[in-house]
């Protein structure tokens, strides 16, 4: 991040003594990536719903964190993402503007998921290259009791390969308080 303040910092010194520099130029690929993807989903999710308790209304559901194993979760995009895989996977992001935090049930290319996403933020996931999304159901929960608040059935929304998004995308996917529909947004990753 500092690097990001000494090149705006040069960038503006320079513009003033008449000199024209891109901003690219001093930032590396992942960096402007970063950039790029937080100016679109604002707070990335830091905690990996895998480690963290659940709230009591899910637990008295006995409902689980289900992410496949070679799925990583992304909480710095210039850290967690490596330049050389990017063409071969598909960063699927979950971004919550429900006002209540939520758990989501999927499936990716056949196989079943479930996350936890908190309200006001966006889930980060990177998997190999997927070619189906299915979304099927969201629970939300009060973000301060843990009490379970409504059901919604998400069955029917589906994004393709290569129709919605393909390999080297981000598929951020915006649930909101107003529809029960996700809203697709994608992002190239591939420079």
């Amino acid at each position: 991040m500092n690097r990001i303040i000494v090149g705006i910092s040069i960038m503006l010194m320079t513009g003033v003594a008449g000199c024209s520099i891109d901003l690219e130029d001093f930032l590396d690929d992942l960096e402007v990536l970063e950039i790029t993807i937080g100016d679109s989903v604002g707070t990335i999710q830091t905690v990996d719903p895998r480690s963290t308790p659940l709230p009591s209304g899910l637990v008295d559901q006995q409902e689980t964190i289900i992410i496949h194993e070679d799925v990583i979760i992304i909480t710095d995009i210039s850290e967690d993402l490596v330049i050389e895989t990017l063409p071969d996977i598909t960063l699927l992001g979950f971004q919550n503007f429900t006002g209540w935090d939520i758990y989501l049930e999927y499936a990716v290319d056949g196989e079943f998921q479930s996350v936890f996403v908190y309200d006001g933020e966006t889930l980060l996931l990177e998997y190999p290259c997927l070619f189906l999304i299915e979304l099927l159901e969201e629970q939300d929960f009060d973000p301060f009791t843990g009490e379970f608040v409504d059901i919604f059935d998400l069955s029917g929304s589906f994004f393709e390969n290569p129709f919605d998004f393909e390999c080297g995308d981000a598929l951020i996917l915006t649930i909101d308080e107003v529809s029960i529909v996700a809203q697709p947004e994608r992002i190239n990753l591939v420079f």
